[in-house]
């Protein structure tokens, strides 16, 4: 006679594994910038896509912290035995200048990246998943192409990770891609827009009947980030590494750099970097920026503006090695984009220029569409 405890235990296995075997798998995509953490997380029984600053700062444990009518938005992470503030609200504790981020070539390994990625994750956290099941990691063109750091971020995100406050999340599989890798990813989503540009430009490509359609052309992913332009050739749906590359002090941060520059000599008195953030804020917006209570208009430095861009586009013309000759699509992620687009329709005039809707969260957004695929050849192939 069958023992009645034992035939109760798999019975209550039996129903684990169903349980199990019902849950959906949790597909979370993070993109660590030198500007901003872009990152994917649960909002209700949806999937939202939120943003935090790129700064990690010392946290402060004195009570001056708790001052003021609301908690500031941010959590304390745990990185080498010291904790560091991370999140939404983080300007709140920054103490001027560029403190707290990091833009070197080990940025990927760096105390200030792990804080950044444990934040992101933090935020997952609090959202209700403890458990993710494949994570979607980002990094620039030239540090993609090292097989090293690919293996370093799959290596020190898997497993539990500690996300501060004691608490843990478990990371089952991370995947890593090339940031404008994820832009490519999420194109087809936004073909009708696509189309419209690829008709009004006076070139050889018609539009496209379908998604798939792109994988027959040679796209040019272009992303003007914080430090670095990044420019991804994909042919046939594959990366051409050779005409792939990264240029540096190309991005945003140059072109804020000449506006502070020109802004001293209008002022007639040094401005600290603190400066930068407003003015940065300021392009985006097309807005004046205010210094000591004046308001200064940034319009009559456009032409020291489009210079630098120019300058940034001729470096990666010349990493294409030639490659521009086959280029049937050029597609803009980033923050603020417009400016590149321009030049390059100037100097590319048959080439259709296609700025990704939100192009902030392109990538992240294509993060989180190449999880979810690969999940789905997981499941299947299960």
């Amino acid at each position: 006679m069958p023992n009645a405890s034992n035939s109760k235990l798999r019975e209550v296995s039996a129903d684990t594994k169903q349980e199990s075997s019902n849950r959906v798998p949790v597909v979370r995509a993070i993109d660590v910038g030198f500007g901003l953490v872009k990152l994917s997380l649960r909002k209700g029984a949806d999937l939202a896509f939120i943003n935090f600053p790129s700064m990690a700062i010392p946290a402060d444990a004195s009570a001056v912290r708790t001052l003021g009518t609301r908690r500031r938005d941010t959590f304390d992470v745990p990185v080498n035995d010291a904790n560091y503030e991370v999140g939404r609200d983080v300007g709140l504790a920054q103490a001027g200048g560029s403190f707290g981020r990091d833009v070197t070539d080990e940025f990927y390994r760096g105390v200030i990246y792990e804080a950044l990625t444990k934040g992101a994750l933090r935020y997952m956290l609090e959202a209700g998943d403890p458990v993710i099941d494949v994570l979607v990691l980002g990094l620039p063109v030239n540090q993609y192409n090292d097989s090293k750091r690919r293996d370093y971020l799959r290596s020190r995100y898997e497993g539990e990770i500690p996300v501060g406050d004691d608490k843990k999340i478990k990371v089952k599989k991370v995947l890593v891609q090339a940031q404008p890798m994820g832009g490519y990813a999420a194109l087809d989503a936004h073909l009708d827009e696509l189309n419209e540009v690829i008709a009004r430009t006076p070139g050889a490509l018609k539009p496209l009947a379908s998604g798939e359609a792109l994988d027959d052309l040679s796209v040019l992913m272009i992303d003007p980030g914080e430090h670095t332009l990044d420019w991804l050739l994909i042919q046939q749906g594959s990366i051409n590494p050779r005409a792939s590359g990264a240029a540096s002090d190309a991005g945003r941060h140059r072109v804020v750099r000449s506006v502070l520059d020109s802004l001293v000599a209008e002022v007639g008195r040094p401005l600290g970097p603190a400066v930068m953030p407003r003015i940065n804020d300021a392009l985006r917006s097309g807005s004046p920026v205010k210094l000591a209570g004046v308001a200064h208009d940034l319009q009559p430095f456009e032409p020291v503006i489009m210079t630098v861009i120019e300058d940034s586009i001729n470096r990666m013309i010349d990493g294409l090695r030639d490659a521009h000759e086959i280029i049937d699509l050029m597609v803009l992620v980033g923050g603020h984009p417009e400016r590149y687009r321009d030049v390059l329709v100037k100097r590319f005039p048959a080439i259709p220029v296609f700025i990704m809707p939100d192009p902030m969260a392109a990538n992240v957004r294509g993060f989180q569409m190449i999880g979810e695929a690969v999940s789905e050849e997981q499941a299947a192939s299960a």
